[in-house]
């Protein structure tokens, strides 16, 4: 038995996180008459405790979800989450980890993609963790892939960040997990022992040296370096128009001359010369930006080193990420949304969909204004975030229902003990005791609610 709780206890200090709520995952199951159940994912705020570490290893729903960054704001591990699609080879994504000498550990998700873990000897700061995955994944080819932490900073106790399902669900018979460096999958005691050796600490991470590919475009956008390693065969229309903002920045004077030869070089079926002619023609009238969150693109991009490039997008106000909308189920619900890695809170639905406001509420968050969208594309945006969207269970009392019992208990409670005399300054109130249960009239109750500012709408009471 001991060696087992050695297990929980080596498991549970490396995906060590947040301590205040925590992930859970139900997933989707088949009844006896085929029918599905549907498979369900969501934030309770209570404690991580010992007996859901000992589920999730052994394999009883739902399978638990850490959330990275704790109360201080810092990590010990991160992850890039890349989503499965249909013949995923993980040994391939490994050969060019280890080619590119990086201390990861790769995963097989839940999905069957692939979760890249890099772990710290203590945890540092979750911007320094998030801030080098993003540049691991744009170099990977996986820049639009989720990484966590996915925030920087945790605005308050009431904030709980996004969690990330973790490896090993059914220890002994799992489908999530790791792979040793040769690409095989391993045990869980062999994970332990890898995790020995690949975690790293706070000054091995500030070092952590990200090889970029040698390229003619090392003064642009990252995505464009590592775009042209290969002769492209999709993406044309899209990919030169990064290289023509490119053009113009580094050759204003005559850029137009040297768009036709990156299509013949850098394209395997170049673009007619009609079509270059027009696109040229029609950038010459325009100062135009990069499209960074575009496919090809958004698998390179790496944002931060874009900025310190001669011509990358420098000080170009760029639309940021919007992920990992989250849902907090009050009686009145709230949002929490990730603008490229940072918190803001939505008090209502109409913020989020109205772009205007949304733009108010970034600029009284973060301090930055927000360029904008066509009306389209805004709606696809926020539809895109519905989607996807994570629910946040409200903690136990906090409804309008809960509020009302505790003031109805209280004022139950006051009446009793009031002394005969003063019962009469309620003039509807009546109190009879019959069975230990206390009646009062509505109105009294309805008053006293008040006076304890209990909810607006008086006529919720009806549901109670």
């Amino acid at each position: 038995m001991r060696p087992y709780f050695n297990m929980i206890e080596r498991f549970k200090n490396i995906f060590n996180g947040l301590q205040r709520a925590h992930g859970c995952t139900y997933v989707e199951k088949k009844n006896v008459d085929g029918t599905k159940i549907k498979g369900k994912s969501f934030v309770k705020r209570e404690p991580v405790t010992e007996s859901l570490w000992h589920n999730h290893l052994k394999g009883i729903e739902p399978s638990l979800g850490i959330i990275p960054i704790n109360e201080e704001n810092k990590c010990s591990w991160g992850c890039i989450d890349i989503d499965s699609y249909a013949g995923f080879d993980h040994k391939k994504l490994i050969n060019k980890i280890n080619l590119l000498k990086l201390p990861l550990i790769t995963m097989r998700s839940k999905s069957g993609g692939a979760h890249v873990f890099l772990f710290t000897t203590i945890a540092v700061d979750a911007k320094v963790l998030r801030n080098k995955l993003l540049s691991i994944s744009a170099v990977l080819g996986f820049g639009s892939s989720e990484v966590f932490p996915k925030q920087i900073e945790l605005k308050s106790e009431e904030d709980t960040g996004n969690f990330l399902n973790l490896p090993y669900f059914n220890s002994e018979n799992t489908t999530r997990y790791a792979f040793n460096v040769e690409g095989n999958a391993i045990n869980i005691d062999d994970f332990f022992t890898l995790h020995e050796r690949k975690k790293i600490t706070p000054q091995q991470l500030e070092n952590l040296n990200i090889q970029r590919p040698a390229s003619e475009f090392s003064d642009g956008p990252p995505c464009l370096e590592s775009l042209t390693q290969e002769k492209l065969t999709d993406g044309r229309d899209r990919v030169l128009y990064q290289y023509i903002q490119y053009a113009k920045r580094k050759w204003p004077e005559d850029w137009t001359k040297h768009i036709n030869p990156f299509n013949y070089k850098y394209f395997s079926d170049p673009l007619d010369d009609k079509i270059i002619q027009d696109k040229i023609k029609f950038n010459s009238k325009k100062e135009l930006g990069f499209k960074c969150n575009e496919e090809p693109m958004c698998l390179h991009c790496d944002k931060a080193l874009c900025k310190t490039r001669k011509f990358g997008i420098g000080g170009e106000v760029v639309f940021p990420m919007l992920t990992d909308l989250q849902k907090v189920e009050l009686d009145e619900p709230y949002y929490w949304v990730n603008v490229d890695g940072e918190r803001v809170k939505l008090e209502k639905a109409l913020i989020l969909y109205d772009q205007r406001l949304f733009q108010i509420a970034v600029l009284e968050q973060l301090n930055i204004i927000l360029p904008s969208l066509s009306k389209k594309d805004w709606r696809m945006l926020i539809q895109n975030l519905l989607n996807n969207i994570e629910l946040i269970k409200a903690p136990k009392g906090s409804s309008k229902i809960d509020n009302f019992k505790d003031i109805l208990k209280n004022f139950a409670r006051t009446a009793i003990l009031l002394p005969q005399k003063k019962k009469t300054l309620c003039e509807e109130m009546f109190i009879r005791k019959i069975k230990n249960i206390t009646l009062c009239s509505v109105n009294s109750i309805m008053a006293f609610y008040k006076r304890n500012d209990g909810m607006k709408n008086l006529n919720q009471l009806t549901k109670c």
